[in-house]
């Protein structure tokens, strides 16, 4: 713990980068002994799988329909703001269209589509 507190506070020297280790979770893999003394030591959370991270869940099943909830609501979301806005209806579909083929990108990058989300998000 002694050498990884320091390769951190190295890493925030060299990088002029600030490591807050008050929002860090750590996350055990398999059995580990007194992880609540190791959290407390670095002054982090103690977390557990699934975990979400950058807004993708780590953990979970990719091919549950829950994994994708997020994505869907994040879709009617950003699409109800535009309908409150006065746009053409060609300025509309190009934003509509923005939205459909950007959003999953970085989920369907890691995980497979499943066809009932894909369903629900072309009916949105």
């Amino acid at each position: 713990m002694t050498y990884l507190s320091w390769l951190l506070m190295w890493f925030e020297a060299c990088s002029g980068l600030k490591i807050n280790l008050e929002k860090s979770e750590l996350i055990p893999v398999g059995r580990v002994h007194d992880i609540e003394g190791l959290a407390l030591k670095l002054g982090c959370k103690v977390g557990g799988l699934p975990s979400c991270y950058l807004g993708l869940p780590l953990g979970a099943p990719f091919n549950s329909l829950v994994v994708w909830d997020g994505v869907e609501e994040r879709f009617r979301r950003r699409l109800a703001m535009w309908k409150r806005q006065y746009i053409s209806k060609g300025g509309r579909l190009t934003l509509i269209r923005s939205t459909l083929s950007s959003m999953p990108i970085h989920f369907m990058s890691l995980f497979r589509l499943p066809r009932k989300v894909r369903l629900k998000l072309e009916k949105i």
